[in-house]
């Protein structure tokens, strides 16, 4: 298909936080192969924030996570109102299987192998590479249209009010101004991504003794406060802080201002990095090539221990020794490279 010829996109993928951020090469290689067609972008609406404003995007739709029958069909009107063109699926699930197929466009990208949901699509990707990156640039493959021979790094529209309001949210918990920002998330949804927060506590530790004015940043997801309370409070008073209950907008912004940012292998890695936060991925039972294959050149860097079990695609084991092996000193000497350009400065 000639992708000059078309004038609408539409990507779906309905979540996760990380797995979006996964998608935006695609997003940046379609709008590069058809600079004149409107994108529109399925997410659920608790996610729709990533990618509202953001000048790539035309139209955003947001959905429920579990949508009912006239909530579908709502949802279905406004995609067939977009006048879709082509549509690329994502995701491959039942749900955003028929999305795809309703939603009127003429050409529809998914993946074989899914019994009747792969005959909604009149082409399917077929990736040939680790780096979740690259997977999704399969599906323009697909379509005979160009795709660079490297994915581009995740970027994420960061509108200047929410940095602005992230620095107020700063100032307001006493954040000095000035002072040289690390992010830690010591938080994670599955235990076999969830290092010890008393490894993150002696990670952070390090980062406070390597300079004047430095400060860590705990952030927390829902549930997770508890975790990051209790790092902080391990550490020296006015040099830690809890960042919770951020909206999303604002929490990217936040990840934006650090100079470093530190996470398990879960969706506030991804975000980081779209951000522009050079970022140490701690890395348990998924290879980085795969889950997180962001440039060293850009100052990222993955911990990982490459353990006789791994990788794997266990959300909860009793052998948790793929965390164990991540060491406090191991990720200290990742992150203090990560960092000698300004410690230089």
């Amino acid at each position: 298909m000639n992708p000059e010829s078309v004038r609408r996109l539409l990507i779906i993928r309905p979540r996760f936080l990380g797995d979006i951020c996964l998608t935006l090469p695609l997003l940046d290689a379609a709008r590069a192969a058809c600079p004149g067609a409107r994108v529109g972008y399925v997410l659920e609406r608790g996610l729709a924030p990533l990618l509202e404003g953001d000048p790539r995007v035309a139209e955003v739709f947001g959905v429920p996570p579990h949508p009912s029958a006239r909530e579908t069909l709502a949802l279905v009107g406004r995609l067939r109102g977009f006048r879709p063109d082509v549509a690329i699926d994502c995701f491959c699930n039942p749900r955003t299987a028929v999305w795809t197929f309703a939603c009127g466009a003429r050409t529809r990208v998914g993946y074989p192998g899914k019994g009747w949901r792969s005959a909604l699509y009149t082409h399917h990707s077929r990736p040939r590479t680790l780096s979740a990156t690259g997977f999704h640039l399969a599906s323009l493959a697909a379509l005979g249209w160009p795709t660079p021979a490297a994915p581009a790094t995740p970027r994420l529209h960061i509108a200047e009010v929410a940095k602005r309001e992230a620095r107020e949210a700063l100032a307001a918990l006493g954040v000095p101004a000035g002072a040289t920002l690390a992010g830690f998330h010591a938080g994670a949804r599955w235990p076999t991504r969830r290092w010890e927060p008393a490894n993150f506590v002696a990670l952070a530790a390090h980062w406070l003794d390597s300079r004047a004015g430095a400060v860590a940043l705990f952030t927390a997801g829902p549930g997770e406060e508890d975790v990051a309370r209790g790092c902080v409070a391990a550490l020296p008073a006015g040099r830690a802080f809890a960042i919770e209950r951020m909206p999303l907008s604002r929490f990217v912004a936040l990840q934006s201002l650090c100079a470093a940012f530190v996470c398990g292998d879960t969706g506030p890695l991804h975000t980081a990095v779209a951000a522009g936060a050079r970022t140490l991925g701690l890395m348990s039972r998924n290879r980085p090539a795969m889950f997180c294959p962001y440039p060293e050149a850009e100052g990222h860097r993955s911990h990982y221990a490459r353990v006789e079990c791994s990788p794997c695609h266990r959300d909860e084991c009793d052998d948790l020794r793929c965390l164990g092996r991540l060491t406090v000193n191991g990720a200290w000497a990742l992150m203090r490279g990560m960092l000698e350009p300004d410690a230089a400065r």
